[in-house]
C-alpha cells in the first residue's frame, strides 16, 4: 500500500520546531534585561564612567580656580538672599573659596570610580588566588591560609582602615598620588578575605566534581586545571560579589576623607584627580549654614553611585543564580 509523503510543513503543523541552546551567559544576560532596576543602574554607571572620561571637556571651569572675588555663590535657582546673588557662570554655585561646584563634581567622579575599581582588582587577585589554592589543596596550606583570613578578617574593617592610614599618611608612601595610594592598599587590605571564603566554598565542591577527577587522571597540571576548569565555574559568584563589593569601597573613601584621613586636597590646576566627593562633603559640613549647597550635591552624587551599583549587583545575583535558571 502505497504511503502518502508528508508536506515539508509537517514539523511546524506538529509544533516540532528546534530550540536553539542558550549559553550560561547569554540566558543571564537575557534576565538581567528583564531587571529594570538594574538596567537603570547600568544606565547611571555608564552615564557616571562617560562624565568621569570626559571630565576635562565637560567641566565648565578649572575645578581648583578660585573667582576674582573668592566669594560664595548660591545656584542659580537660589535668589531670596539679596546680598548673595547667583551667579550663571556657576549653574550650581561656588564654594567659599569662590571654586566652581559643578567642575569640582565631575572631577570627584574620577575619584570615587577609580576608588571603585583599582583596590577591587587588587582584592580579586588575592582574593581569588587564596580561594583557589586553599580548596583545591586541602590539608595544611588550606588551614594555613585561613588562619591568615581570620586573622585579618577579625580586625574591625574601618578602625583597621583608619590605623593604616593615620600609621603611613605623613610618609612618601602616604603622599603618593594625593593619598589615594595608601587609600587603595587600606582597603584592599582588609577587602580580601569575604571574596577568599567564597572561593573556597566553591572550588570544595567543584574539585570533587566529575570534569575536575577526569582532568586529574588525563595528568593535566594543577595550574591548568585551576584556571582552566575550576575558576570559570566560580565566576558567577565572584561577578555578584564585585558588584557589591564596589559601591562599599566608594562610600569607605569617603567616610575617610570626611573624617580627614583619606585623600588629600589639591591646589595644582594640571592634577586629573584634584578632588574627591569625600572632601566636598567635608567642606558642605564645615559651611553647612552659609551655603548648604555645598554638601546637598556631593551626596546626592554619592548616594546615586551607590545606589545604582547596589541595583546592578542585585539585577547580577538573580540573572546568574542557579536556582533561577529556569524563569
Amino acid at each position: 500500500m502505497a504511503t502518502t509523503a508528508r508536506p515539508a510543513s509537517a514539523l511546524e503543523e506538529l509544533n516540532l520546531t528546534a530550540t536553539k541552546p542558550r549559553s550560561l551567559w547569554g540566558d543571564a544576560w537575557r534576565r538581567l534585561r528583564r531587571n529594570k532596576a538594574a538596567m537603570l543602574g547600568i544606565t547611571v554607571v555608564l552615564l557616571y564612567v562617560l562624565v568621569a572620561l570626559a571630565a576635562p571637556w565637560l567641566a565648565p571651569k578649572n575645578p581648583v580656580t578660585q573667582t576674582s572675588n573668592n566669594s560664595l555663590r548660591p545656584p542659580i535657582w537660589v535668589t531670596d538672599n539679596p546680598n548673595r546673588q547667583p551667579n550663571p557662570e556657576h549653574i550650581l554655585g561656588t564654594d567659599t573659596n569662590g571654586r566652581d561646584i559643578l567642575s569640582r563634581l565631575i572631577f570627584a567622579t574620577r575619584v570615587s570610580l577609580i576608588v571603585g575599581v583599582v583596590p577591587q582588582i587588587i582584592i580579586v587577585v588575592i582574593g581569588v588566588g587564596i580561594g583557589l589554592v586553599a580548596g583545591f589543596r586541602g590539608g595544611w596550606v588550606d588551614n594555613l591560609l585561613m588562619r591568615l583570613t581570620e586573622i585579618v578578617a577579625s580586625f574591625p574593617d574601618l578602625l583597621f582602615i583608619i590605623t593604616l592610614t593615620v600609621a603611613f599618611r605623613e610618609t612618601l608612601f602616604g603622599k603618593a598620588f594625593n593619598g589615594l595610594l595608601l587609600i587603595f592598599t587600606a582597603l584592599a587590605v582588609v577587602g580580601w578575605t569575604s571574596l577568599a571564603r567564597l572561593v573556597r566554598g566553591q572550588v570544595l565542591s567543584l574539585k570533587e566534581k566529575e570534569f575536575v577527577e577526569a582532568a586529574k587522571a588525563l595528568g593535566i597540571p594543577t595550574s591548568r586545571i585551576l584556571v582552566r576548569h575550576i575558576l570559570p565555574n566560580t565566576l558567577a559568584p565572584i561577578i555578584v560579589a564585585v558588584s557589591f563589593s564596589i559601591p562599599s569601597l566608594i562610600l569607605a573613601e569617603a567616610i575617610l576623607t570626611f573624617l580627614g584621613v583619606g585623600m588629600r586636597p589639591s591646589v595644582d590646576p594640571a592634577n586629573p584627580l584634584p578632588t574627591s566627593l569625600g572632601q566636598m562633603m567635608t567642606d558642605g559640613f564645615n559651611n553647612l549654614s552659609s551655603g548648604p549647597w555645598m554638601l546637598l550635591f556631593p551626596v546626592l552624587m554619592l548616594s546615586t553611585l551607590v545606589i545604582s551599583f547596589t541595583f546592578l549587583g542585585d539585577g547580577l545575583r538573580d540573572a546568574l543564580d542557579p536556582r533561577d535558571a529556569g524563569r
